[in-house]
C-alpha cells in the first residue's frame, strides 16, 4: 500500500497542504475524502504535460477505479465528473461542446459586458463610499462576490432577484468535496432544477443573453443536459474564482506595498498586476481528474492507465523550480507563465471576460481608495479543495 496525504477541505492552510505534497515530488500521491486514491500533480512542467499530453483524457470513462466499482456511488464529486460539459470531454465530443460555446461566447459579447462590467464596479464603491463609516469591511462580502454574480446575471439574462439563489447555489457547488452524500446529491438536483427552468424560459422568451445564443446552436447544437451543464460550467467557472482571485490579489497587494506602487502611479498597467496575481495566489485549488490512458512515467512515478490525478493549478504556478516563489508583478523579462486558465485545449473559455473584470476592479477599488489597507489577517479559507480563498477580507482606509 502505497502511503498517501488526506486532502482536508477544512484546513486552514490551503497553501501548506500543497507545499506538503511537493515535499513528495511533483507527482504526489493524495486521497481525495471519501476515500478515493490520486496523485497529485503539483509540479508545473509536469501539470503542462497532462494539459497538452494526448496520453492524458478528461473522461471519467477512463478511470481504472471506477470501472472496477472502487468509487462509491454516492460519492459527492460524481456529480462534477458525470457532467456532459467541456471539463470531462475528449477529442471530438470536446471540440464539439468548445466549438459551441465558442460561438455563442465571442470577443463582441466580452467585448460588450466592458460597460456593465465598469457601471457595477462603480456602484459597488459608490456604495462603499457611502458606507465609509461602517469599515473596516469584508472585501469580499461587498465587492468581489457581487462583481461577477451580476456581470454573469447580465450575462445570462437572470434577473437580479434571482441573484440571491444563484449566489447560493454556487457557494454550495464550491464546498462539495466538504459536503456528504445526501447534501450533495439535494445540491445537484436544485442546480438541473433552476438551470432546467431557465432554459425553458428563454424557449419561451428569446432574448439577447448567452443562454438564448446557445439554444439558438448557430454552430453546434447542444441537448437540454449538454446546454444545463455548460451554463452550470459558465456559472461556477465564472463566478466564485473570478471572486477569488480579486481577493487573493488584493491582499498580495495589500502585503506587498511595494509593489502596489507602481500600479497606483502609472509605472506598471493592471495587466500585469492580474496576471501575477493569479500566478502567486490562484483561486482554483485543484480539479479531479485526468486520465493516463496507458501505463507512462511522470515526475519520476509509474503510472498505470486509469490512474486518477488531480490538476493542482495552485501548487504549479508556485513551483520553485519555474518561478519565484514572492509576489512580483514587476518582474522584468520573461514572465512565468501561470496555468490559472489551464493550458493547452481545455484553456478556459471564459478568461477574457475574467480578466476584463480583474483589471477594471483592481483599477477602480485603488484609484477610488489609495490608502485601502488590511483591517487584519485574511479569515480562514473557504472550505473546498476545488478553490483557494479567504472567507473573509477586512479592510480599511
Amino acid at each position: 500500500m502505497t502511503e498517501r496525504i488526506l486532502l482536508d477541505p477544512h484546513s486552514p492552510d490551503l497553501r501548506a497542504q500543497a507545499e506538503e505534497l511537493r515535499r513528495w515530488g511533483p507527482v504526489a500521491p493524495a486521497e481525495w475524502p471519501g476515500g478515493v486514491h490520486c496523485w497529485a500533480v503539483v509540479g508545473h512542467a509536469e501539470l503542462e504535460t497532462v494539459l497538452t499530453d494526448p496520453r492524458f483524457a478528461r473522461s471519467p470513462e477512463h478511470w481504472r477505479a471506477l470501472r472496477q466499482g472502487e468509487v462509491p456511488p454516492d460519492w459527492p464529486m460524481l456529480a462534477h465528473l458525470t457532467r456532459k460539459w467541456m471539463l470531462t470531454a475528449d477529442g471530438a465530443a470536446h471540440r464539439r461542446l468548445r466549438r459551441a460555446v465558442a460561438a455563442a461566447f465571442t470577443a463582441r459579447r466580452v467585448e460588450a459586458l466592458a460597460p456593465t462590467v465598469t457601471r457595477t464596479v462603480d456602484a459597488l464603491l459608490d456604495g462603499l463610499e457611502a458606507g465609509s463609516r461602517d469599515w473596516p469591511v469584508d472585501l469580499r462580502a461587498a465587492y468581489a462576490l457581487p462583481l461577477p454574480l451580476r456581470t454573469l446575471c447580465a450575462l445570462f439574462g437572470i434577473p437580479p432577484e434571482d441573484q440571491p439563489e444563484v449566489l447560493r447555489l454556487v457557494g454550495r457547488a464550491f464546498s462539495r468535496s466538504a459536503l456528504g452524500p445526501e447534501e450533495s446529491a439535494r445540491l445537484t438536483r436544485d442546480i438541473n432544477a433552476y438551470l432546467a427552468d431557465l432554459v425553458r424560459t428563454r424557449a419561451v422568451a428569446p432574448g439577447d443573453d448567452l443562454v438564448t445564443d446557445l439554444l439558438r446552436g448557430d454552430s453546434e447544437r447542444l441537448s437540454e443536459a449538454e446546454l444545463v451543464d455548460t451554463l452550470w460550467l459558465f456559472l461556477g467557472a465564472g463566478f466564485e474564482t473570478t471572486a477569488g482571485a480579486l481577493v487573493n490579489t488584493v491582499h498580495a497587494l495589500l502585503a506587498h506595498p511595494e509593489e502596489l506602487a507602481p500600479a497606483l502611479s502609472g509605472r506598471m498597467g493592471w495587466d500585469a498586476v492580474v496576471e501575477e496575481g493569479i500566478r502567486y495566489d490562484s483561486s482554483v485549488y485543484a480539479l479531479p481528474f485526468a486520465f493516463p490512458t496507458e501505463d507512462l512515467e511522470l515526475g519520476g512515478r509509474t503510472l498505470r492507465g486509469g490512474d486518477a490525478l488531480l490538476l493542482c493549478f495552485a501548487a504549479a504556478n508556485r513551483d520553485p523550480r519555474h518561478g519565484p516563489r514572492r509576489f512580483e508583478p514587476r518582474r522584468a523579462g520573461g514572465r512565468a507563465r501561470q496555468l490559472g486558465f489551464g493550458h493547452g485545449p481545455h484553456f478556459c473559455v471564459g478568461a477574457p471576460l475574467a480578466r476584463l473584470q480583474l483589471r477594471l476592479a483592481l483599477a477602480g477599488l485603488f484609484e477610488r481608495f489609495p490608502g485601502l489597507r488590511l483591517a487584519g489577517p485574511p479569515a480562514p479559507p473557504v472550505p473546498s479543495l476545488i478553490t483557494s480563498t479567504p472567507g473573509a477580507l477586512h479592510v480599511t482606509w
